[in-house]
């Protein structure tokens, strides 16, 4: 009896591992059909973007020839700007650093669990939906509204108001040439100066827009007084890793404890969309996302069956995760 019993134990062990693997070969199986439809899409944006098929790649070519020839001293900046148009650019260069980042953590994810496997997929999710080309075209709109501010009125500003009319419906600070470009990660980031203050920090060729605006931009005074930006407001969600997600909401969490502290309030610079985007910036991120949905890009993921068998927090999890990609900030 004593033989038998233990024979049932270690059967039970056997099946219990047996399930193990087969969950964790799903998730493999599932997290690698995510990177490689990620891959695709990845590589078919830089195939329209080579082909110059993306509207506005030609628009921000033009736009850079208008400035510069109108204000040659800004050609270095401008310059810099209009690589956003090609695969070399810092949208492009993102996407594929976030992909490779995804890729490489797979195996890592998979031995971490569910929680891990969900957290991987939704950047897998999100990559794909950035490498949407009309996605990133409207991402193209803040680099080419940037060289319309620098036009000094000779060029008008697309899909988006212009820069008086965006000030006034927002009560928003006027900061400069490179404005809608603060916040984003792919040309910049936070820093913080001797008296514990952030301040933001260009990169690179982008430090060029310092000298043009020479007043620091604070994070605390920019979080309530931003103006209007497509990544900001609509593109955020898909152009930014989850690193650099964690590090805006450290950011805001500390300079709310900040704030508290000196008994002022505090709001992210996220709370709420900013007045000036067009119909179709406000329509694109969720149009670009259910266009996945409807291919079934983003239903690669399967939830295993020893969670579909009565837990409700892996349940909850997967609800959550069919819902952060329904579009919005």
């Amino acid at each position: 009896m004593r033989i038998i019993s233990m024979m049932c134990v270690l059967l039970l062990v056997q099946l219990g591992l047996s399930g193990c693997t087969s969950d964790e070969e799903l998730w493999q199986k599932s997290l690698q059909a995510g990177s490689s439809e990620a891959t695709t899409e990845v590589k078919r944006l830089v195939t329209k973007i080579n082909q110059q098929s993306i509207r506005n790649t030609k628009l921000l070519g033009s736009y850079a020839d208008v400035v510069k020839q109108q204000s040659p001293e800004l050609r270095e900046i401008v310059d810099t700007l209009a690589t956003d148009a090609t695969v070399n650019g810092p949208i492009v260069k993102g996407l594929q650093a976030r992909l490779a980042s995804a890729t490489k953590a797979v195996p890592q994810a998979v031995k971490g669990g569910e929680k891990a496997v969900v957290e991987l997929q939704q950047e897998l999710n999100a990559i794909q939906v950035a490498a949407d080309p009309a996605l990133f075209g409207m991402m193209l709109t803040d680099p080419i509204n940037v060289l319309a501010d620098m036009s000094n009125g000779k060029l008008a500003r697309v899909e988006a108001m212009s820069k008086e009319a965006t000030l006034q419906a927002n009560q928003a600070g006027d900061y400069g040439p490179g404005s809608q470009l603060v916040g984003n990660p792919n040309y910049g980031g936070w820093k913080q100066d001797s008296q514990g203050r952030s301040f933001w920090e260009w990169y690179g060729m982008y430090a060029m827009f310092s000298n043009l605006f020479r007043p620091p931009i604070y994070y605390g005074g920019w979080a309530g007084n931003r103006g209007y930006s497509y990544y900001s407001d609509y593109g955020r969600n898909y152009y930014t890793s989850p690193s650099q997600r964690k590090g805006q909401q450290a950011q805001a969490a500390k300079t709310k404890q900040k704030f508290q502290k000196s008994g002022k309030s505090f709001k992210s610079p996220y709370a709420k969309t900013r007045a000036g985007g067009s119909t179709t910036a406000k329509r694109s991120s969720v149009k670009s996302a259910n266009k996945f949905s409807s291919k079934g890009k983003r239903s690669s993921f399967k939830r295993p069956s020893k969670f579909a068998r009565g837990s409700s927090s892996a349940r909850n999890s997967y609800s959550r995760t069919s819902r952060s990609f329904s579009g919005g900030k």
